[in-house]
């Protein structure tokens, strides 16, 4: 896949961003910090968590989704995470996934994962036509806040969507909602992740999600130099949001980075995840 003539490296940003719903943390609308910040990002893969679609944006002709595209130079996708009740009468205004690509994007599909208790998630599915004819599957989700175990349902729903591309190169990315128990390098780091957690008036569980992701083969980009993805400038510590690369995919990783300036920080409670892989000609 993607493999540059004359045997160099070609390298590929793919960025996982919750954009919240359009609104920055003084409850304005974000639209032109999401813009700058992916602007300066650079990425050419690009997931966003609650994205409102269509919302207004700067152009009155535009949707806040397509201005982003537009200005940034990217083809878009949109998946609804909620399943419509009546295919006859949408909402107006739906709240999903979406996916922005350099690159062509071939097909996209809006998948629904398991519903409970009313509480529905989606996973968008994106075909991507990589600059040597390849193509390469981009998975966005975004799971339930507040159980780990309808995590764990909806992971094993959008596992039997993402099965048909276990020996090829994919992504799955996104806000898990979870915690990745390797971030913590022993037990009292652990306690004491439990403790500012339960300080905050979280209810703290064990972490199944994560390590039923490795176990199906993905690899957490960020696993060599994880860094707090969530509510950052708090002591908290909580890394929510991943790039998961399947096994064919994984040898390409070059670095993977939060962006935590200061425009991101005021954009959304979420920082922007960047994935670097070098893309060689064999």
């Amino acid at each position: 896949m993607l493999r540059p003539q004359g045997g160099l490296t070609c390298p590929m940003k793919i960025i996982t961003y919750n954009i919240r719903h359009w609104e920055n943390r003084a409850g304005m609308s974000n639209v032109q910090h999401v813009l700058r910040v992916l602007d300066e990002a650079n990425g050419d893969i690009i997931g966003l968590n609650e994205v409102l679609h269509p919302f207004p944006s700067p152009d009155p002709n535009l949707s806040a989704l397509a201005f982003l595209a537009r200005e940034l130079g990217l083809e878009m996708a949109f998946a609804p995470a909620f399943q419509p009740t009546n295919a006859f009468h949408l909402p107006e205004v739906m709240s999903g996934n979406a996916l922005l690509s350099r690159w062509p994007i071939l097909a996209s599909a809006a998948h629904h994962l398991t519903p409970v208790l009313k509480n529905q998630r989606g996973l968008l599915e994106g075909r991507v036509l990589l600059p040597d004819n390849s193509t390469l599957t981009l998975y966005v989700t975004h799971l339930e806040p507040k159980s780990e175990d309808v995590r764990v349902e909806q992971t094993r729903a959008l596992l039997s969507w993402t099965i048909r591309d276990r020996d090829k190169p994919h992504v799955l990315m996104g806000d898990l909602n979870t915690y990745h128990p390797g971030d913590y390098a022993n037990e009292t780091d652990l306690n004491v992740f439990q403790a500012r957690a339960e300080a905050r008036g979280f209810t703290f569980f064990q972490a199944k999600v994560i390590p039923m992701l490795l176990k199906q083969g993905y690899v957490d980009a960020c696993a060599r130099h994880p860094q707090p993805t969530w509510d950052a400038d708090d002591e908290l510590w909580a890394r929510m949001d991943f790039v998961l690369l399947s096994k064919p995919l994984a040898p390409a990783l070059q670095s993977c980075r939060t962006i935590n300036t200061p425009e991101a920080q005021q954009a959304s409670d979420h920082l922007p995840v960047v994935a670097t892989l070098n893309l060689l000609q064999p």
